[in-house]
């Protein structure tokens, strides 16, 4: 049950007040210094970690790891700004679903491009896929910055959901091997 809370605490928390140094204010904000906050994560983690502080309880430091994982990934990152700047919950996936019904042609895309991968046969044609897909990612998420600038919450929830569906497909690609069947999780 306590399990339960802490994932509840974790989503509807502002965790971009974990991480004063990166994000001054913290306000949220789409555009984060990586680096920074990967220095400023390792440097709290040195400070909170049970491992090098006896003192410290563990439960901050699984927050801090949570916090870094959600603000590091763009995809975990604009659901996280949806959902509290929003009220949008794109992890429930009633919504996600009603969302992703605005714009049909999308699962069709992606399923061809799914089915194209699984019918490959070499790592060249697959690299080839790769690149266009991190294009599209790219794509997306400067699309989404700019969604985000507007506070135009509708279209950044539609590209938050295109988003999903682009990171699933790039996880497919990592584990792409001949003949192998692949899962496109969405």
């Amino acid at each position: 049950m306590l399990r339960l809370t802490t994932r509840r605490l974790y989503s509807s928390r502002n965790l971009f007040k974990t991480f004063p140094q990166t994000l001054v204010g913290a306000k949220w904000a789409w555009n984060v210094d990586l680096r920074s906050l990967r220095k400023e994560y390792r440097g709290l983690q040195a400070q909170e970690h049970p491992d090098t502080n006896a003192n410290t309880d563990s439960s901050r430091s699984s927050e801090l790891n949570h916090a870094y994982q959600t603000l590091r990934q763009p995809l975990l990152r604009a659901q996280h700004i949806l959902k509290t700047q929003a009220g949008m919950d794109l992890n429930d996936e009633h919504v996600a679903q009603r969302i992703a019904q605005q714009d049909p042609v999308l699962l069709m895309r992606v399923l061809d491009v799914h089915e194209e991968l699984e019918n490959l046969a070499s790592e060249d044609d697959v690299k080839k896929v790769s690149l266009e897909n991190q294009e599209r990612l790219r794509d997306l998420e400067q699309r989404l910055g700019q969604a985000f600038s507007c506070q135009n919450w509708g279209l950044a929830a539609q590209l938050t959901v295109e988003l999903k569906y682009w990171t699933s497909l790039d996880r497919a690609i990592k584990e792409w091997e001949p003949g192998k069947r692949l899962e496109l999780n969405h």
